[in-house]
């Protein structure tokens, strides 16, 4: 927890071009690009009768391909597929014969206005007028069936299908052709997005939207394993209270926006879980500790930078359900295999596929699930429950237990999750978990999410949906947490689970 994992590392992108089309310059491109730069702008090539031309990206993290295609009818919409969010069609005002500029921006002219499109080399839409004064601009989405628009804090939106993000809309912005900043805003209407500038004074204004796929299914390449059965032991009491608390990736944390603004933290109190318990190992010979918890017979879920940083695997592990200041009620355990995603990387660089699950040895011939009374917990993507991001939806009743800073008892905290869009210097970002607890810092890696769902039949505190990480390895403030959005984070527990016993 507490420093950045670096969001943008674990966005690469490829951009896969076709034959260029011709172009020519057009007046209202350079306005525009003034005002929104080039940088990473692909010019589209290819394409059908029907088109300008096509941007092909692939996003090397997550597996996943996205191909934009620019009609030559702006009325037509742009057409965005992502292999695993599905696929939306963005409409633009204005109509006519389009150009393309040299950079690739594509200019439709308008009654009054121009309307233009960029693509970028990480599979960024963006939507753009330029226009001589204030008015009203509609965007309308084509996106799949069921899903729906939901607004944030920050003026974004969200694209929600069956509670999973199909894609996100950066909050709007509009600039003078002088470089002043213009007021603008969206409204919903449907799944129509309506963009409304205000004055910018005598000269052009350029506003827009800029469209991201959302982070989809199909990416997922298999468990990296790790066999610890020599990298194990058994601690003494006092080794597991000279422990300090793990930090995270040592990565200086860029600016970021964030889809929702900060709540008030709740208070903590003394955990008496007895699921959830102190790992520890050895980081180059320091003595260090994270949180972990019981999720199956016989394994554990915890963070994935608890596991080893800058490709440096930790070593000398141990686990102790309910460790208390040195007592160990349930015996500690050496640990057997570790499970994480392929796309966390050696380098631990992706904030999205922060988590791992950890299968221990058994002890007298019982696992750990046997002898510590774990609860059952069900593990879930929460793909089923028909939620969503944003702030007219609702938020989760969230438990968590974690062993924060110097604390050598757990601490708990009730708490509400939600989930939101965050990048970093403006470029495309991420889905995360975010929750507030006061005190909760280092130590509380790999703290499990565990969420309240009664209208599924889970009025309890008994599914788990994320672990503390991932971005800014679990939150660079003592009071605001966040975990990754497990998207296949239930497909790597089904296959730990399948190996684990």
């Amino acid at each position: 927890m507490r420093s950045s994992l670096g969001l943008a590392c674990g966005l690469a992108m490829t951009a896969v071009l076709l034959p260029a089309p011709a172009y020519a310059a057009e007046p209202s491109a350079q306005v525009i690009e003034a005002a929104t730069g080039t940088k990473g702008v692909v010019r589209p090539s290819g394409g059908g009768a029907d088109e300008v031309g096509a941007v092909t990206t692939r996003d090397k993290a997550w597996g996943t391909t996205t191909t934009v295609r620019i009609p030559r009818d702006a009325r037509r919409g742009v057409a965005v597929a992502d292999s695993g969010s599905g696929s939306v069609v963005l409409g633009l005002p204005g109509g006519g014969r389009p150009t393309v500029s040299a950079k690739g921006t594509v200019v439709y002219p308008g009654s009054g206005f121009r309307s233009a499109v960029q693509t970028t080399t990480d599979g960024t839409v963006r939507g753009l007028v330029e226009a001589k004064g204030p008015g009203t601009f509609r965007f309308p989405l084509t996106v799949p069936q069921g899903a729906r628009l939901t607004r944030n804090a920050d003026g974004s939106l969200d694209v929600m299908r069956e509670g999973t993000p199909v894609g996100h809309i950066d909050a709007p912005w509009a600039r003078s052709a002088r470089g002043g900043r213009v007021p603008a805003s969206f409204g919903v209407e449907g799944t129509t997005v309506v963009l409304t500038l205000g004055r910018g004074g005598a000269s052009p204004v350029v506003a827009g939207l800029a469209y991201h796929a959302a982070p989809g299914k199909g990416g997922y390449r298999g468990a990296e394993t790790i066999d610890a059965t020599k990298r194990t032991r058994i601690w003494t009491g006092k080794e597991m209270r000279q422990a300090q608390p793990l930090d995270a990736p040592a990565v200086a944390p860029g600016r970021a926006d964030r889809s929702g603004a900060g709540r008030t933290a709740p208070a903590t109190a003394a955990a008496t879980d007895p699921a959830v318990g102190a790992m520890f190992f050895s980081f180059l010979g320091i003595k260090k500790r994270c949180t972990a918890t019981i999720v199956h017979r016989n394994l554990i879920a915890t963070a994935a930078h608890c596991i080893q940083q800058g490709g440096v695997i930790f070593n000398q592990w141990t686990f102790a359900p309910q460790y208390d200041n040195g007592a160990t009620p349930y015996g500690s355990w050496k640990i057997k295999t570790i499970y994480y995603d392929q796309r966390w990387g050696k380098l631990n660089n992706n904030p999205d596929f922060d988590y791992a699950f950890i299968s221990l040895q058994p002890r007298n011939g019982k696992y750990v699930g046997d002898v510590v009374p774990w609860g059952r917990a069900k593990i879930t993507d929460l793909s089923w429950r028909g939620a969503c991001s944003g702030d007219s939806c609702p938020e989760i009743p969230t438990h968590v237990t974690g062993y924060p800073k110097n604390l050598t008892t757990p601490l708990e905290c009730f708490t509400r999750s939600r989930l939101v869009y965050i990048s970093e210097n403006g470029e495309k970002g991420s889905y995360y978990y975010t929750f507030p607890c006061k005190g909760y810092a280092e130590g509380v890696s790999g703290t499990a999410l565990v969420g309240q769902f009664p209208e599924q039949g889970h009025p309890g505190y008994e599914v788990i949906f994320g672990v503390l990480g991932g971005y800014q390895g679990g939150g660079d403030t003592d009071d605001v947490s966040y975990a990754s959005y497990w998207v296949d984070g239930k497909v790597l527990f089904d296959d730990a689970r399948s190996k684990a016993v």
